[in-house]
């Protein structure tokens, strides 16, 4: 699926802000998130690493060389495979958890990163929203057009080392779900 530059562009704004009802599509894609962090902490650590990535998929070249990793947050490019820096315990506790879920290793960050590529058509969804569902419990909202089937381990390493216990979805909801839904 294609990302257009403004496309891109719409989904950092509802990073920062929570999108209008006016513009949600007939129907999202949600992950269920348990989290082992406060939830203020754990949409901030998402938020953070998403942000960083649509600006690169926004200002970047993708054609061949490494994409610059000095804005990606700390403890995220820790996480990644090749890195030796020191993992925060959240990051390594949902390193070990993506591990046992997906039964697969770690992400290279440049490979993770990759996946923002506007031209690409390997991520088959586009940040809509994050919304407290409990008390250590979020939902992630994205906009899959319509798809419930859509390429989204990225997204998935990410709930995960951003300190997700269990991550379950996608499941296709509507959009009045998300309309009630409450945001952290």
């Amino acid at each position: 699926m294609l990302h257009e530059i403004e496309d891109i562009e719409q989904e950092k704004r509802r990073l920062t802000y929570r999108p209008s009802v006016q513009d949600a599509p007939p129907v999202l894609c949600a992950f269920d998130v348990l989290t082992n962090s406060p939830v203020e902490k754990y949409s901030a650590r998402i938020r953070s690493v998403l942000s960083t990535a649509l600006d690169l998929a926004v200002s970047e070249s993708f054609d061949g060389d490494d994409l610059p990793v000095d804005a990606i947050p700390e403890w995220f490019a820790a996480a990644s495979r090749g890195s030796s820096a020191t993992i925060p315990e959240f990051a390594q506790h949902g390193k070990d958890r993506y591990a046992a879920a997906i039964k697969g290793g770690a992400w290279e960050l440049q490979e993770w990163l990759f996946q923002f590529d506007p031209d690409s058509e390997f991520r088959g969804w586009a940040w809509w929203d994050l919304t407290r569902t409990g008390e250590g419990k979020v939902r992630i909202w994205v906009d899959t057009w319509g798809e419930s089937f859509f390429a989204c381990d990225e997204l998935r390493w990410l709930a995960y080392t951003a300190g997700g216990d269990e991550v379950s979805g996608p499941i296709l909801v509507r959009t009045s779900d998300w309309v009630s839904a409450v945001a952290p």
